[in-house]
């Protein structure tokens, strides 16, 4: 080397010692150029040289935007705490940029910091390594691997329906979505995850990954669950396994299927238990896999009836009252009650919807009169179970026989249905038969459950002209379940006197008798007739108004005196017909 060539390196080399040991240190070193492509905004970052000695006056920074053209200074900087600044710059071209800090301590010299291009570059794209619906929280839960790129600040997390929308962005590696609105128990959900870098250069969104939705439905006559759910969506699926949890117990092995079955069906031993499922798709050639939602359902919908019971039946007027009671709250559909006459075996009368409770119904296709009647029913729940039978109410008929007027015979069947037992029974005595069981009867006696006949001596007056009865029967007192006490009556019975007629022998015309007609009790007026024949037996007058009577006129003029021939039909009450001849004397 040439001596003078060497004085001057031993030059640079002294004063680049003494820059280092009191003037700027080092070099400054560019970091990043970050270039906003929508408003030409430039965020330019340097790790800034150490100014030891104080004689930091400026720092420039020159840009290019192609490798053909010369540098210029684009930017000029006063503030030795500055290592960023942001500007605009006049183009989107491929800028690059340098910065030099002024002076060293020699007060003269600089010192150049190297160059930097606008970073265009996106990270590598980063893939999905699943979606999947978290046990605990049912929430969805997205995974994917460490972005290999050097730059990567974190990651965009997309909810990819018609548009990609960022829904989080985060430096981790998982994300739990729990956003309320994005709900994987009610549809499947699909997500997507891109990197980003610290110019916020973002990679390709990935292929976009969907939970699998399942739901189940239960077929309690069958005994079985089918679970159905949708395709998880991806990667290549190898198969599905379902796993099922029996009340508290664990989560177990229920069964698998190829890759293109999306249902399963799970058959159970009883009815009363809850059953949680969840599906889990298996990815082809690799240990990856995705849960599905968890899906609950329980087989304890079926409850059955019991204590079901006939609380009374009872005669009201001229049909039939029926009380029948069941559980409420239970899995009840309808009833089918059975009905029988005198001593038949009942057959199905009729089925009735019905949830529960007390149901009241009449049954007019009857004759109380004549016949008794036998009734029960049974509870009937889905899947055409017979949950229970009642027991069998047959209502009391009572039949009246008058032997002679004030000598009345009673017999009737007891009533032996009630459910907690009869405590005894009441006949009851009235003056009509249009009463019914909630009117006041007179109560003849009072009597055990063992009789089944009385004789009644009362007596016929003028206020009264039939004698009415009715039997009653009464429940024991309320006990649980059987928080009733009901009464069931039988049909109403009434008697009638004969007709009691006289007629009077003779009428005077203007004195103080001057009507002819029958008197008496227990007479049906309506239905009696006279009629008056003179003594050639010639009819002179007839009526069926036999109460107006006559008058002692024909054609509207008064007979002579004379002794005339009746002949008159009565009518009884109780139907009894009677008939009476006789003469009647007409004075003057």
């Amino acid at each position: 080397m040439p001596a003078k060539n060497k004085h001057i390196a031993l030059l640079l080399i002294g004063l680049l010692w003494t820059a280092l040991a009191f003037g700027i240190e080092g070099r400054p070193k560019m970091r990043r150029a970050c270039l906003n492509r929508l408003d030409s905004s430039l965020d330019l970052l340097w790790f800034k040289p150490k100014d030891n000695c104080g004689s930091f006056t400026h720092y420039s920074v020159y840009a290019r935007d192609n490798n053909l053209a010369s540098f210029q200074l684009i930017y000029y900087g006063t503030s030795y705490v500055s290592n960023n600044i942001q500007f605009k710059v006049p183009n989107l071209k491929n800028w690059e940029f340098y910065i030099v800090y002024a002076k060293l301590c020699n007060g003269t010299d600089s010192t150049f910091s190297d160059t930097i291009l606008v970073d265009n570059t996106e990270p590598l794209n980063s893939e999905l390594d699943s979606v999947s619906v978290d046990l605990l929280t049912q929430k969805t839960i997205i995974g994917w691997k460490n972005n290999l790129s050097p730059d990567v600040a974190g990651y965009f997390i997309y909810h990819v329906t018609g548009t990609n929308s960022v829904i989080y962005n985060t430096k981790s590696t998982t994300y739990l979505d729990n956003n309320i609105s994005r709900d994987p128990t009610t549809a499947a959900l699909q997500y997507s995850v891109a990197a980003y870098d610290s110019c916020n250069n973002t990679s390709l969104i990935s292929i976009p990954h969907k939970t699998i939705w399942a739901q189940c439905s239960l077929d309690l006559c069958a005994k079985k669950i089918t679970l159905t759910w949708s395709n998880y969506v991806g990667w290549p699926v190898d198969h599905y396994e379902i796993f099922v949890k029996t009340n508290s117990g664990n989560f177990v092995l229920a069964g698998s299927v190829v890759a293109n079955i999306n249902s399963f069906t799970y058959n159970f031993n009883q009815f009363g238990d809850n059953y949680c499922f969840l599906v889990r798709a298996f990815k082809s050639g690799e240990a990856v896999s995705s849960s599905s939602n968890l899906v609950c359902i329980s087989s304890s919908a079926i409850v059955a009836t019991k204590n079901s019971y006939v609380a009374k039946a009872s005669v009201q007027n001229n049909a039939i009252e029926l009380v029948l009671i069941t559980n409420t709250n239970t899995s009840l559909k309808k009833l089918n009650i059975y009905k029988g006459e005198n001593n038949q075996t009942p057959t199905l009368w009729q089925s009735i919807n019905h949830s529960g409770g007390i149901l009241s119904l009449f049954d007019a296709n009857v004759n109380v009169h004549s016949k008794n009647y036998t009734y029960y029913f049974t509870t009937e729940g889905p899947c055409n179970l017979i949950f229970d039978t009642s027991q069998k109410a047959k209502t009391i008929l009572l039949n009246v026989l008058m032997a002679s007027p004030g000598d009345q015979s009673l017999n009737w069947n007891t009533y032996n249905d009630f459910i907690k037992g009869t405590s005894g029974q009441q006949i009851l005595l009235s003056n009509t038969p249009n009463f019914n069981n909630s009117s006041p009867w007179n109560i003849l006696l009072n009597a055990s459950n063992s009789i089944t006949t009385h004789q009644d001596y009362t007596s016929f007056s003028v206020q009264q002209d039939r004698i009415c009865y009715c039997i009653r029967a009464i429940e024991n007192n309320p006990f649980n379940p059987y928080n009733r006490k009901d009464s069931s009556y039988s049909n109403i019975e009434c008697v009638t006197a004969d007709p009691i007629v006289f007629f009077p022998d003779a009428i005077q015309i203007n004195g103080y008798n001057t009507t002819f007609y029958p008197k008496g009790i227990f007479i049906d007026y309506d239905k009696s007739s006279l009629e008056i024949f003179n003594r050639w037996g010639q009819s002179i007058f007839k009526t069926n108004d036999v109460k107006t009577g006559w008058d002692g006129t024909c054609n509207g003029e008064f007979v002579v005196s004379d002794v005339y021939a009746y002949r008159s039909t009565i009518v009884g009450l109780n139907g009894k017909i009677l008939t009476f001849d006789g003469t009647i004397t007409v004075l003057k």
